[in-house]
């Protein structure tokens, strides 16, 4: 009988692929999906890691916020005694006008010094082009830089106040993947022609770092610890480069699993479609499992052999999926070949195959497995009587075990594509939930269809309403389809408007048209004067860097060696400002802004000689401080007692300056400061003229046009929805598939259906108006439906993930459900016309024989 269960599955294969093959498609396109960027994960993965020292431009990096001080320095001299490599280097956020004019363009500036990089080989297309830059008086770039800049080797662009030649393009530099993603492409010149522009100025937004290569045979991680440790208290960062690899891999591996969602979505799609066309397959198939149960054949051969039917035909689409999986891994390499800065050569790997070929095979299995339990359950006497068949009992324990497995594996499924079981677990009940209530929304449109059908309707609205909850109708596969690609379409519509909405910059809604930094106080006046004639009255906004340096009583260094406050906050240099009134930005939650409602601890304080300071809420909380707690702050060199006396919300998403600390106007007073400004729009269109005069009064500001600001935000805003849209196209062309597969599996009883209508003398504009109503509701109530679970998935992917204020595109929204209601009456109609062009003599031969 095993035998016999091969042999029945392979003859029955031909008549199952016409019903189930085209579901295969959709599962080989959820499989593909998976396979190729897993394997491409892994093949960048492999990649970062094998150029890891490349990448850095050594082994360890050291980093502050604040030039490194003398023990840092020290400490890494003693370091080049013991056959350590050293390379120093400096980058900060500048704006470059290009020598023909126009916006300025923000660039990651990067000064360095002779030896750097101390691993990779630079190269250039110019002669001796980086031995100019680390001479001084010369900048490089790679090529598609200095295009976008409109310069070639020979020209000159201003850096501050100092004019300097561009000497090439050159590749092979090391990358800081955080500056470049958020500021711009790097440009480098040497450290010394740096400083001599102006724009390392005190207060200067620059990041300082030394680059080490360790010794043969030293574990750079060790050797990291122990400067780790011996540095803890100079507010460095110490990294390897092992550890950026690291984490840059893991960003991939996020990219890629957000992309993987769309694979497991269609593997989704791909199932629920199987499971419609199995049931409708068996359906179709009963007579024959009865005669052959009539013949001696036990229940469990014959279930054995459809469920084998089932499982070839999706390791069929698994196979299909895998080849497209390799096509995916070897193809995006080549598409990413001018953003990726490794090598990431794609190999072939058996393990990710096998993967492919078990998910793929497993899906079809467990989705076939429900409806294919039917199969158990038909009696000999159905070859007689068919009415029998639905009089048969049904176990359901089966069907619930079966329930269960399907659910727990789907758990499983996302939560080995997002890396968490957690997060898995809110996916599966999420879409779950989703398809609930489609299947829901499914049933009930069959429900009214029946009970709502007025008597005296036109023929035409009458049938294809009927067609909604006729027997083996496919309303809830096609239902369901529609509605989840529809949803998934919505979702991405709604965070797109949100994200750009958040990101929009509107000069004439109260953005500034100009950005200053780095005012020197001694050129406040003049600058100040300038904004004046040009009719763009602004306040300067003073900027005071500090560290903390006691958390009551507590010195930093033992809370951070304790582990009671973040390193980083401990570390870093806040900049801070003092001013009388609060932003519009600013709201108090805890405390009191002004002096009169200071409670008895803080009034204690201030008489004792302690300066009133409001702190941000969040900083607050994770410092452990509120109201009436004191701390001390190295301003300079300089200890600053200051008692907190108020707590402040903050919107960081404004383009108004906000800041952790907000001292009162004479606690900060005779401390050294820079200014930063923020000018209205200038009237008459005078932009240009005013940036000239401020580069000619002030040469080492950073003056920044905020079109500037406007295209970097777009550029990497852009690059968030081009990944949201692709998620979309690619999830809906799965559910369309399915979509089109559901309709072409119903075409096989819509010929009958049609050969009888024809037969009473209906034409076949009449047939297929009859079928057009059919597909119209279905696409109306599937699109709209799942448009509007969209919206609230995408308001919820905004609050949790962007923490951003929902916008709903309602008119894009409707112009996208009239587009899926004509794109479901397209595939209706593509797959009716062969039925509507057979004879119906044809189709009642191959029915009666």
């Amino acid at each position: 009988m095993r035998g016999f269960a091969l042999k029945l599955a392979a003859r029955e294969g031909r008549a199952g692929f016409r019903r189930i093959g085209m579901f295969t498609t959709a599962i080989a396109l959820g499989v593909g999906a998976l396979t190729g960027l897993h394997a491409f994960h892994q093949d960048t993965a492999d990649g970062v890691r094998a150029e890891a020292r490349v990448l850095m431009g050594g082994d360890l990096r050291i980093q502050s916020g604040a030039a490194l001080s003398e023990t840092v320095e020290q400490v890494l001299d003693s370091l080049v005694g013991e056959g350590y490599r050293v390379s120093r280097a400096v980058s900060l956020a500048s704006s470059i006008v290009p020598p023909g004019g126009g916006g300025a363009r923000l660039l990651q500036l990067n000064g360095v010094d002779g030896a750097y990089p101390l691993a990779g080989r630079v190269q250039s297309d110019e002669p001796q082009a980086w031995a100019q830059v680390l001479a001084g008086g010369a900048v490089a770039a790679d090529l598609r830089t200095l295009t976008e800049l409109g310069v070639q080797a020979g020209d000159t662009l201003t850096l501050g106040s100092r004019r300097v030649r561009v000497a090439g393009g050159v590749t092979g530099l090391p990358v800081d993947f955080g500056i470049q993603t958020l500021v711009g492409p790097p440009l480098f010149t040497s450290i010394e022609t740096l400083e001599e522009s102006g724009l390392l100025g005190f207060g200067s937004l620059a990041q300082f770092r030394a680059l080490l290569l360790v010794p043969e045979g030293q574990d750079p991680t060790r050797v990291a610890r122990l400067l780790s440790r011996r540095l803890s208290d100079e507010g460095v960062n110490v990294r390897t480069a092992q550890s950026e690899a690291e984490s840059l891999a893991e960003g991939f591996r996020s990219l890629t699993n957000f992309l993987g969602l769309v694979g497991l979505m269609a593997l989704l799609l791909g199932g629920i479609g199987v499971a419609s066309a199995v049931h409708v397959y068996v359906r179709e198939r009963i007579p024959s499992i009865a005669v052959l149960r009539c013949l001696g054949a036990p229940q469990g051969t014959v279930f054995r052999a459809y469920l084998l039917q089932a499982l070839g035909l999706g390791l069929v689409g698994s196979l299909a999926g895998v080849i497209l999986g390799i096509g995916i891994q070897f193809g995006l390499p080549r598409m990413l070949e001018a953003f990726l800065p490794f090598e990431a050569a794609p190999q072939f790997r058996w393990a990710t195959v096998g993967v492919g070929l078990l998910v793929g095979a497993w899906v079809a299995f467990l989705f076939a497995l429900l409806p294919l339990l039917r199969v158990r359950e038909i009696p000999p006497l159905a070859a007689l009587r068919l009415e029998v068949e639905a009089q048969a009992g049904r176990s359901w324990a089966p069907r619930v075990a079966g329930g269960l497995l399907l659910g727990l594996s789907f758990f499983l499924l996302s939560a080995y594509q997002v890396g968490s079981l957690r997060v898995g677990l809110v996916l599966a009940i999420a879409l779950g939930a989703v398809l609930v209530i489609l299947a829901g929304i499914a049933h009930l449109l069959r429900w009214t269809a029946r009970r709502i059908l007025p008597d005296g309707s036109p023929f035409l609205v009458r049938q294809g309403v009927a067609g909604l909850f006729r027997p083996g109708n496919q309303t809830g596969t096609v239902l369901t389809a529609l509605g989840f690609g529809a949803f998934l379409m919505g979702a991405v519509l709604v965070a797109e408007a949100g994200l750009r909405a958040g990101l929009a910059l509107d000069p004439a809604g109260g953005e500034p048209a100009l950005l200053l930094f780095d005012v020197q106080s001694d050129q406040r006046e003049q600058v100040e004067a300038l904004l004046a004639d040009a009719g763009a009255r602004t306040d300067l906004i003073p900027l005071v860097p500090a560290r903390l340096s006691e958390i009551r009583g507590i010195p930093v260094g033992t809370l951070m060696a304790e582990e009671a406050i973040p390193g980083w906050m401990g570390r870093r240099v806040y900049r801070n400002t003092w001013r009388s009134t609060l932003a519009g930005t600013e709201q108090v939650v805890a405390g009191s802004w002004e002096a009169q409602g200071d409670g008895p601890i803080v009034r204690e304080a201030v008489a004792e000689g302690w300066v009133r300071v409001s702190l941000e809420d969040e900083l607050a909380i994770t410092l452990g401080l509120s109201v009436g707690d004191r701390m001390v702050w190295d301003v300079q060199g300089r200890s600053l007692p200051a008692v907190v006396s108020s707590l402040r919300a903050v919107d960081w998403a404004s383009f108004q300056p906000n800041f952790y600390a907000v001292f009162e106007p004479s606690a900060l007073e005779g401390a050294p400061a820079t200014w930063i400004g923020l000018i209205p729009p200038v009237p008459d269109g005078r932009i240009d003229a005013l940036q000239q005069a401020l580069r000619a009064e002030a040469p080492n500001l950073s003056l920044l046009d905020v079109s500037a600001i406007r295209e970097t935000v777009e550029r990497v805003s852009n690059q968030v929805l081009r990944v949201l849209r692709a998620l979309a196209g690619f999830a809906t062309a799965g559910g369309f598939l399915v979509l089109f597969a559901s309709l072409l599996t119903g075409r096989f009883r819509r010929r009958q259906e049609s050969a009888l209508l024809k037969t009473l003398g209906a034409r076949s504009p009449v047939i297929r108006g009859v079928l057009l109503v059919e597909y119209f509701f279905l696409g109306f109530v599937g699109s709209a439906s799942g448009l509007l679970l969209g919206v609230g998935g995408g308001v919820l992917l905004l609050r949790q993930q962007f923490s951003a204020a929902a916008v709903v595109p309602w008119d894009l929204l409707l112009v996208t459900w009239a587009g899926l209601v004509l794109l479901t009456l397209g595939v209706g109609w593509s797959v009716s016309g062969p039925v509507l062009r057979e004879a119906p003599m044809t189709v009642l031969r191959d029915v009666s024989s």
